[in-house]
């Protein structure tokens, strides 16, 4: 089966997320945050990405999108009315780590896609993950 260029995997997706966290763990928050903000950082490959969001909804690092770094984002709602990042911090702070969907803007094709998200803990204040998008149904 020959998947679409763009379609990522979950395991592509916790593979990232995990060498992240491992690279802010090896060279501190302020450093880690900032290589993943950069497109060359080495944590951006196509629609796929690390970001990192503070339990207060203040976005830490971005990959996908650099400009929402410093910004809170607690309070946005997608378009089925979930709460993508206080639903982030959620799993993250509650259960270490997981995986949760909400729909969001795919930078790759210009459209609002299904975002399939895993997230980790990285400590009492900070999450970060990464996530794929789904297909469209055909």
């Amino acid at each position: 089966m020959v998947r679409p260029a763009l379609a990522r995997t979950a395991e592509e997706t916790k593979a990232l997320v995990d060498r992240a966290v491992a690279h802010i763990q090896a060279v501190g928050q302020r450093q880690g945050f900032a290589d993943i903000s950069r497109p060359d950082g080495g944590f951006v490959d196509g629609e796929l990405y690390v970001f990192c969001d503070a339990s207060d909804g203040t976005v830490l690092a971005h990959g996908g999108n650099p400009k929402l770094v410093g910004k809170n984002l607690l309070a946005v709602r997608d378009d089925e009315g979930n709460l993508p990042l206080a639903d982030a911090v959620r799993v993250g702070q509650t259960q270490g780590q997981g995986w949760l969907e909400y729909l969001w803007p795919n930078s790759a094709t210009g459209r609002v896609q299904h975002k399939v998200v895993y997230v980790v803990r990285i400590d009492d204040r900070t999450v970060c993950g990464g996530g794929y998008y789904k297909s469209d149904p055909p």
